[in-house]
């Protein structure tokens, strides 16, 4: 008798064995890999909204508060807060205005307490940072 296939059992053994050695071999992905860039894009979106805001109505009091310690931000209007945005626990946020915790702008649109705010991954020391410029309030993401 001439055989020239596989059986069924043949295969499902084959496939079982490579699915095995595929799962071992292939290293783990970090699900976290673009957490950064995610975070970094959404807080300078959260800038210029309340920069646009505060040019549209001088007196709402938009601004952005920074809380080191639990590694979140809030954006306020005047003391009620419209957003709470909290990072993983491997990430951390730092702002470079040591006197400040908390950003604004003016009618104009130029920044109060302008600065450089860091995002640390803790695991593996990446930083993104988001700048924004002290005379004309552009916002910029730093690799």
């Amino acid at each position: 008798m001439n055989n020239k296939g596989f059986s069924l059992i043949e295969m499902v053994v084959a496939i079982s064995i490579l699915s095995i050695v595929f799962a071992i071999a292939i290293p783990r992905l970090d699900a976290d890999f673009a957490y950064m860039d995610k975070m970094a894009n959404e807080f300078a979106m959260d800038l210029r909204y309340v920069q646009m805001e505060s040019m549209k109505r001088p007196s709402s009091g938009y601004r952005i508060s920074i809380n080191k310690s639990t590694g979140c931000y809030y954006v306020y209007k005047n003391t009620v807060i419209e957003k709470a945005v909290t990072f993983k626990e491997r990430f951390k946020i730092d702002y470079t205005n040591l006197d400040m915790d908390s950003i604004g702008f003016t009618y104009e649109g130029m920044p109060v307490n302008a600065g450089t705010f860091s995002i640390l991954d803790t695991r593996t020391n990446e930083k993104k940072e988001v700048s924004i410029v002290p005379t004309t309030g552009r916002t910029i993401i730093k690799e």
